[in-house]
């Protein structure tokens, strides 16, 4: 079963024509990596999937439910009521972590679980203290977002992002912001997530990860899909000489 479905997808600032009728399937339990180069595309597409942009023209589908439908090159959204089942659906961890400095690493977890999910605050925090055990960070749900890591605000991300019980799960880049001793351990919970069978889609730079972690790899190019396979088929076998290309200034 597909939980995500894009077919077509343009979007342009401007003159700017920055997303080129791309095609993006996903099934239940996949793990897909967008490359490819700086302002290829890859952020504005996730953005796009994840409503914080409004695709131009194109067709979008989340588990089952239609986003956007496209007419005569439009994109026609749903209303707004199917929009916001939808994205009850989905969960979107930023690269730059996007926590309410204000509030209490518990707290970040809890509040939508109770406002938007309807949820006891008895039950949100049972569920948001079981995360924070699973990101070895149960000792930290009275600290603030300034007292901890970068690495572990990343973790306290993933952690409110899994509170709401998503079905997809998007990165946008998840380890940018982070020094290089603290991306490891964002790695390892994603990874961890592989395993659990959530269904993921990483925009990353990070190619050994892309390589280790997915079912499938696309590649973006100036708004286009040069590739769109395995991990394999891309790293090892690519054909597509800007590919080649691309890896190989990784390897030097």
């Amino acid at each position: 079963m597909y939980l995500l479905e894009a077919k077509q997808i343009h979007k342009s600032f401007g003159d700017n024509h920055v997303l080129k009728g791309v095609d993006l399937s996903v099934e239940e339990g996949q793990v897909v990596s967008i490359i490819g180069p700086s302002g290829s595309g890859k952020s504005t597409l996730l953005r796009c999937l994840t409503q914080l942009e409004t695709a131009d023209a194109g067709d979008i589908s989340i588990c089952g439910m239609t986003m956007t439908e496209d007419r005569n090159g439009k994109a026609v959204y749903s209303d707004k009521a199917q929009l916001r089942k939808i994205m009850l659906d989905v969960g979107l961890v930023f690269q730059n972590f996007q926590l309410f400095p204000h509030w209490s690493v518990l707290r970040n977890l809890t509040d939508a679980q109770v406002r938007v999910l309807g949820r006891s605050k008895q039950e949100a925090e049972a569920i948001a203290r079981d995360l924070l055990t699973k990101m070895k960070l149960s000792e930290k749900e009275n600290a603030y977002p300034c007292q901890l890591s970068g690495g572990q605000q990343q973790r306290v991300a993933i952690a409110r992002a899994l509170a709401m019980s998503p079905k997809i799960l998007f990165f946008d880049e998840p380890t940018s912001a982070l020094d290089p001793e603290l991306i490891g351990e964002v790695l390892e919970i994603i990874r961890e997530l592989a395993k659990q069978d959530m269904t993921m889609v990483i925009v990353t730079h990070e190619m050994t990860f892309a390589r280790e972690i997915s079912d499938k790899v696309m590649f973006l190019e100036q708004g286009n899909v040069l590739a769109f396979d395995s991990p394999e088929a891309i790293f090892a076998n690519a054909s597509h000489p800007r590919i080649q290309a691309f890896l190989s200034l990784l390897n030097k």
